[in-house]
């Protein structure tokens, strides 16, 4: 019976939407700024009567029809709506119970002229909905729609500047728990079906409607409900008080920041396993991924410190991005921004024991660099011609970048003055859209400074500065010292911004704030100071750029007393390591010197991740061998010292990212088997899955023996489907390994991106890549096709699990052909391919000279 619905709706819509070509209107795939330009200027109150029925079986077709309401200014163009499902049904329209020939093509609606009316318009659509974005699993679901995927669910006008008001009828097997922006206000159960009918929403862009449903635990307190999956009553038990204060800590501050009241219905907010992000903020229905949620006790601080913010970040999305929105996705960043920026004031009071300055370097800036020292890096604000490059757009740059010219524009106009600024903005713009231009003309109000011209470099121009100085001592004391700063990029770029820099003695350490504003200036702060052991730049990590650092002083960096100093000359020294200034072995060893002293985990893991790096793509397959087991001896008798708990489990996953063969693997195996344990290391249940995951990827003699047993130890079951998944890139059969890269040929094989990226980075792994190189070609004729079917991160999560640990001559020549074949490739994806192929261009140029 069903089929022979699904068939007769099928029929019945094909007779609809026919091409009438005598009244075509010539739009292009996805939504472009002249669509969008055009419709702004037609259409205004939109709502969005939504209704969909939910069937339990995830491969069952989603049948749905949208009430669409729209007041139309002009009716001189036909209306443009964006459709591009994952099927072939041919939506039908009607006006009233009439069905209106209409096109579509190109991805669009196109409703003639000749239906259209002045004032308001209503259309009812009957389609089978999209599933692509709509990720379906055998007992859950959620919808994903960020930047423009909003029009693979359902007829729309997707681009950010329309708002509209949602009202959604919704069914669902009856045992499901829903979520959406708003509150049911009717539920009428019939069987084993409920139907929810939602109130109507406030208004939002298309791209922050959402729906979730299926097999949840529930809980709700103050006034908010929260959806999980997790099993673990430990966690759970860890987790609820926090995460419930976290948002009601978060709301409480940002109103009282903005001086706006919380803009929604309500904020609900739900934890899924293996979530594409961290986060995302759906009006009234926050995302997260749950391993980004649960709290314990024994985790290192930061990560504690990541969980609050993330709940900050997204809380603060509904005022910056959410009430006011960008008005084009080329300002995507704006909201980003804020998001990030506004997180660290409401969270870091909470956190006293942790030093901000530290942990706002280490956030922002290496992950930042790691971009804009690449040939594909991108500006802040990026051009943006049409929104399906809009995935594209996110990055490093935007999360981490920004923050940082966020923070020097608050220094340029004070906090007072910046905070008053940011109200000006809300209030002005609040349920509206707003960008870049319309806050720099607020700031602007408010100082003397030329925030055009200091924006221009900071926001719209690439690179970063590399800075230079020249010193001259007389009697022992600092005569002169003269700093300059070039664009890495060639640019006529000027950084102007104010940072700190340190002297450092003896037994003294002495700072003094600088203002940089020119190209080239004499530190007159530093004058007649004695002279210093080192001479450390940005030593508050207020700046951006490459520091000036000699060997000498990036060996002893261990022997420094402040975190934030010693955290700026390991960033500097793997900065300077990759520009040819300092030799890569006199990096790694002051690393280590580093795992041997430092007791901060915080700058733990960025030694750890700067180490690894080099390691990996720098050294050559006979180097790390030779150098591996001195490297895990030295780990191993640091990690056995007296420690914190959380200090422990920072050196232990650098142990167990090396220990890979001899002595250190045995030792792996000992602690995975609990024959041996290491006093103050709390491992968990998913510690010793992964560690079982690390002895199959190491090729341990008892391979299938370890990963049979901790199949058998896994508790939750999401966790074991995606150990499930996962166990044929563990195989020690390159076959095997091979069959399961060529599966994700298929984009129904690709739809858990986050374990698609963890299965390739098990195939690509370095000890893999004699044989795996074979398969980089078609890592790379995927990439197109991965860009147009998957979330916005997957590109560049491809290409860094497939060919981000690539550093051979071979791998070289795989990605410098297909450049060549490519001339035309998408400008942001082939950012992305030279971002994520640097390294590999680094080494093998080291290699050259």
């Amino acid at each position: 019976m069903k089929t022979l619905a699904l068939l007769l709706f099928t029929v019945l819509v094909t007779m609809s939407c026919q091409n009438e070509k005598k009244e075509a209107l010539k739009v292009e795939k996805g939504v472009s700024w002249a669509l969008a330009k055009q419709r702004k200027e037609q259409i205004s109150e939109i709502n969005y009567g939504l209704k969909m029925v939910l069937p339990k079986n995830k491969t069952e077709p989603i049948l749905a029809s949208l009430n669409l309401k729209v007041t139309l200014k002009d009716v001189n163009k036909p209306l443009v709506l964006d459709f591009y499902p994952n099927n072939k049904v041919v939506p039908r329209v009607f006006v009233t119970s009439d069905s209106v020939p209409c096109i579509y093509e190109n991805e669009h609606i196109i409703i003639p002229k000749s239906h259209l009316k002045l004032g308001e318009n209503t259309f009812r659509i009957n389609f089978q909905m999209g599933d692509q974005y709509l990720y379906r699993n055998d007992d859950y679901l959620y919808s994903l729609v960020v930047p423009d995927h909003a029009r693979e669910l359902y007829p729309c006008f997707d681009q950010p500047n329309l708002k509209a008001k949602y009202s959604l009828e919704l069914t669902a097997p009856k045992s499901w728990k829903v979520l959406s922006a708003t509150y049911p206000k009717k539920t009428i159960t019939v069987k084993d079906n409920t139907t929810y009918v939602f109130a109507t929403s406030k208004k939002m862009s298309t791209y922050l409607f959402s729906l979730v449903a299926g097999e949840f635990n529930e809980i709700s307190q103050d006034g908010h409900r929260f959806l999980y999956r997790e099993t673990d009553s430990v966690k759970i038990n860890e987790s609820l008080e926090p995460i419930f204060n976290y948002h009601q800590k978060s709301l409480d501050y940002l109103e009282a920041y903005t001086g706006y009241k919380f803009p929604f219905n309500k904020l609900d907010f739900v934890g899924i396993p293996f979530f594409q992000f961290g986060g995302m903020e759906h009006v009234g229905a926050i995302q997260y991924k749950s391993s980004s949620l649960f709290f314990e006790n024994y985790m290192p601080k930061m990560l504690h410190w990541n969980r609050a913010n993330v709940i900050a970040h997204e809380t603060s999305h509904m005022w910056f991005g959410n009430l006011v929105t960008m008005d084009w996705f080329d300002d995507v960043w704006l909201k980003e921004v804020f998001a990030n920026f506004i997180a660290a004031k409401i969270v870091n009071p909470s956190f006293p024991e942790i030093n901000h300055d530290l942990l706002n370097l280490i956030t922002k800036a290496p992950s930042a660099y790691n971009i804009d020292r690449t040939q594909g890096t991108n500006a802040i604000r990026q051009k943006l011609d049409n929104l399906s490059d809009a995935g594209s757009l996110y990055g490093a740059i935007i999360y981490n970048k920004a923050p940082i010219m966020m923070r020097q524009l608050e220094l340029i106009l004070g906090e007072d003055k910046f905070k008053q600024g940011l109200q000006e903005y809300i209030k002005t713009y609040a349920n509206d859209n707003a960008n870049w231009d319309d806050l720099i003309t607020i700031f602007n109000t408010k100082t003397t400074v030329d925030l055009n011209t200091w924006s221009d470099v900071w926001v719209n121009q690439t690179g970063r500065p590399v800075f230079e100085d020249a010193i001259v001592y007389e009697n022992d004391r600092i005569k002169s010292v003269t700093l300059s700063q070039k664009a890495e990029d060639g640019s006529n770029n000027i950084w102007l911004q104010k940072y700190e820099v340190a002297l450092i003695y003896k037994d003294s350490i002495a700072k003094r704030m600088v203002n940089i504003v020119g190209k080239s200036q004499e530190l007159k702060e530093l004058i007649n100071l004695p002279k210093p052991e080192a001479i450390v730049y940005n030593s508050n990590g207020y700046g951006y750029g490459v520091f000036p650092i000699d060997t000498i002083t990036a060996l002893n960096t261990y022997q420094v007393k402040d975190e934030v100093i010693r955290a700026q000359n390991y960033i500097n020294t793997y900065e300077n390591t990759l520009s040819g200034n300092i030799p890569v072995h006199t990096a790694m060893e002051t690393f280590l010197s580093g795992f041997e002293h430092e007791t901060n985990d915080l700058i733990l893991g960025v030694i750890s991740g700067d180490f690894s790096s080099l390691y990996w793509h720098f050294l050559n397959p006979e180097e790390r061998a030779n150098y591996q087991e001195k490297i895990a001896a030295r780990l191993w008798v640091r990690l056995n010292d007296n420690l914190s708990i959380p200090t422990k489990k920072s050196l232990f996953s650098a142990f167990t990212g090396l220990a890979y063969q001899g002595e250190s693997l045995d030792k792996l195996y000992h602690i995975w088997s609990r024959a041996i344990s290491v006093e103050n290391l709390k491992l968990n249940e998913k510690d010793y899955t992964g560690l079982a995951m690390k002895l199959a990827l190491y090729n341990h003699p008892k391979h299938d023996e370890v990963l049979k047993l901790a199949s058998t130890q896994i508790s939750n079951q999401d966790d074991k489907d995606l150990f499930n998944f996962l166990l044929p890139a563990l195989s020690q059969d390159t076959a095997v390994r091979r069959d399961l890269f060529f599966s994700f040929r298929d984009v129904t094989n690709r739809t858990n991106s986050n374990w698609v990226a963890a299965a390739n980075g098990l195939i690509h792994h370095p000890l893999r890549q004699e044989e795996a190189i074979k398969y980089m070609s078609l890592s790379l004729e995927l990439l197109e096709e991965v860009k147009e079917t998957s979330d916005l991160f997957f590109p560049k999560k491809w290409l860094e699990s497939t060919i981000g640990k690539y550093q051979s001559k071979e791998a070289k020549l795989i990605v410098d052909t297909y450049l060549d074949k490519h001339p035309n490739l998408n400008m942001q994806l082939k950012a992305k391919l030279l971002q994520t192929v640097d390294h590999l261009m680094r080494y093998q140029k080291m290699l050259n000279n």
